[in-house]
């Protein structure tokens, strides 16, 4: 007869809770790592389905029961990927999609054949990293973990007078796991990642001093595992290792005459279930160093703005900008940088964080977050609305920043879904400036309400169809 042992019940799947209550002492950096993905989290999570899924485990009398024990550490569990499979609202990819395409079917111009400049090195930077995502099966990288994995013998005093001493023991079914979450930030030293189990199993052999059950042999099984990495972005001495979370835990002890007994379950709720949940987390910190997650790495500490291609044409270009809606139509070309010197400064720190986010068991999002610094240019705009059209002289132009957000929506099985997906894309213009002084015309106004979502619009469109030219370009490798 087996023993299910209710060790630690539920966890947020969604991360932001756990991360928030952690408490990592004399460490401020790492607190600050745990707060950069809480807010990644917050801004991508619904509010009310977590309020919900907490209501929920609140009124279970499992969840109860084992909380006043637990409450410092405890963790919501969110099944909702796996009820509702084929809604991406909570993702926002469905409301991305209508917006995007409402927003496109406004313009009658297309992007250009061909990305220039920094565009270009974006979608290239962009379209490296998902290749390795591809090549190294990020959907399924748990499979990379030890299928058989020892755990170390361990004595365990659980009375006054007995002891039990579990041996030969072997971990299997890691290399079963998902990965859920994966977040990288290099400005911010920051790694994150969570690893989901849907059952560990723990076989060995165990030897005490109770006399009816001096010897035999146990397994255990520890259901709905999850497991948090959190460590730096260049090496582990900041690494939170934390014994992972399980749902429960299904005992079952058999002697040396080959009956059942429960006599040890104090010893596996003391010590030993930990020393198997410790086990898993070790495993998972060493994913740090092989796989997906160092290749990534790897590929984000590459400079996007070289010395190599600083020499190609039009290297200091951003965009041209070309968008209509309704009667207005605006056109500028050469946005971007002056010189050379300015397009390294700016985009020192460009690429800011690359994340992973499992949306259900067959699909997950990669995301990535780019900000532009300190862009100035000039060029002549040309506006257009109802028949009456205006060409300014030349116009200086500053933009203190750009944050630029692409999602990369994919299947996790089959090679042409793995190497496109759905591509969506938000920019967000900061400080735009500008003098209008010497420009004569009726359209004035019609420039000063529409130039930055213009811009915005425009460079969206133009990132997006070219990244999708360039994906579907590599797919043709596969």
């Amino acid at each position: 007869m087996k023993s299910a042992l209710v060790i630690a019940s539920v966890f947020l799947v969604g991360v932001a809770l756990e991360v928030a209550a952690r408490n990592v002492n004399d460490n401020q950096n790492q607190r600050e790592n745990n707060n950069q993905w809480t807010r990644l989290q917050q801004g991508e999570s619904s509010d009310e389905t977590v309020g919900l899924n907490l209501n929920e485990y609140q009124n279970n009398n499992k969840f109860n029961t084992v909380r006043s024990n637990y409450d410092s550490e405890s963790m919501f569990v969110d099944h909702t990927y796996q009820s509702n499979q084929n809604d991406d609202t909570y993702f926002g990819s469905s409301q991305e999609l209508g917006q995007q395409q409402q927003i496109k079917s406004q313009n009658r111009f297309n992007a250009a054949s061909h990305p220039e400049g920094l565009a270009k090195m974006m979608v290239e930077k962009i379209a490296a990293i998902q290749k390795i995502a591809i090549d190294y099966n990020i959907a399924d990288s748990a499979d990379s973990f030890t299928a058989a994995l020892p755990v170390n013998s361990n004595s365990v005093k659980f009375s006054k007078h007995n002891f039990v001493n579990f041996f030969n023991s072997t971990m299997k079914n890691l290399e079963n796991g998902d990965l859920e979450y994966m977040y990288l930030n290099k400005e911010r030293d920051t790694v994150f990642a969570q690893y989901r189990f849907n059952e560990v199993k723990t076989v060995g052999s165990f030897k005490s001093n109770i006399p009816h059950a001096h010897s035999g042999y146990y397994t255990v099984i520890l259901n709905n595992v999850f497991s948090n990495l959190s460590t730096g972005f260049y090496d582990n001495k900041q690494a939170v290792i934390k014994a992972a979370k399980f749902q429960n835990a299904d005992v079952n002890i058999i002697t040396h005459d080959g009956s059942e007994t429960q006599v040890f379950n104090p010893a596996m709720e003391q010590k030993y279930l930990g020393v198997l949940a410790n086990t898993v987390s070790s495993e998972v910190m060493k994913s740090t160093n092989k796989g997906a997650l160092v290749q990534i790495k790897n590929e984000i500490l590459k400079p996007i703005v070289s010395q190599t291609n600083t020499a190609r044409k039009n290297t200091n270009k951003l965009f041209d900008l070309r968008w209509q809606e309704d009667q207005v139509t605006m056109e500028m070309a050469n946005i971007g940088f002056m010189n050379s010197e300015l397009l390294v400064h700016a985009t020192e720190h460009l690429l800011n964080s690359v994340s992973f986010q499992r949306k259900s068991k067959d699909s997950y999002r990669m995301s990535y977050d780019f900000a532009i610094r300190t862009m100035r240019w000039t060029s002549a705009l040309n506006i257009e609305s109802a028949g009456v059209k205006t060409t300014t002289d030349l116009i200086q132009f500053t933009i203190d920043q750009i944050n630029i957000k692409v999602h990369i929506d994919k299947s996790a099985y089959g090679q042409q879904q793995q190497a496109y997906g759905k591509v969506y894309t938000n920019v967000e213009v900061r400080g735009l400036h500008y003098n209008l002084k010497n420009v004569k015309s009726d359209l004035v106004s019609y420039f000063e309400n529409n130039l930055q979502r213009f811009m915005e619009h425009s460079l969206g469109s133009y990132l997006r169809d070219s990244l999708v030219r360039e994906l579907i370009n590599s797919s043709r490798q596969y």
